[in-house]
């Protein structure tokens, strides 16, 4: 069990399209909104990755099954004073979601993050992000190709 606050964040990533959901928080006082991955602040004695599961129920409204959430990695965020656990989770398709308090959220695919103006550790939360998914793919298919018998030539 954690015993301290912390911050739990991430995205979604669609199997099916290969891009991930992002927010663009709505940001009056400037034009040039930053997008960032989904996140907040932990409650009291719970764990990272059920922090994780409820922030994106509270602003999604989507219930994730904890074997479809993947850690990334955690590191101590400097601006929020405090260590920040960061996930994605996997979900068959990319459905729209609505608004929320005038927050825009978007399906992005990897190759157009470079173009997208983020905070710098949300850039960073997605490109390792990115790595995770990919080792995880790599290790996937060779699964995959061990099932197979072996042939002789």
């Amino acid at each position: 069990m954690q015993t301290s606050s912390f911050y739990a964040s991430g995205f979604l990533y669609s199997l099916k399209t290969h891009q991930i959901l992002l927010l663009k928080p709505q940001q009056t006082d400037s034009a040039d909104s930053l997008w960032s991955t989904l996140g907040g602040e932990s409650g009291e004695g719970e764990e990272a990755e059920v922090t994780f599961q409820r922030i994106v129920s509270e602003l999604l409204d989507v219930n994730l099954k904890t074997k479809d959430i993947y850690p990334v990695y955690d590191y101590f965020h400097d601006t929020k004073d405090k260590i920040n656990f960061v996930f994605y989770a996997e979900v068959k398709n990319s459905k729209v979601f609505n608004n929320h308090n005038d927050d825009t959220f978007s399906w992005v695919a990897f190759h157009e993050v470079s173009k997208l103006p983020f905070t710098t550790h949300s850039k960073q939360d997605v490109i390792v992000g990115e790595r995770v998914i990919n080792a995880k793919w790599r290790d996937d298919e060779a699964r995959k190709l061990e099932s197979f018998p072996e042939t002789t030539l």
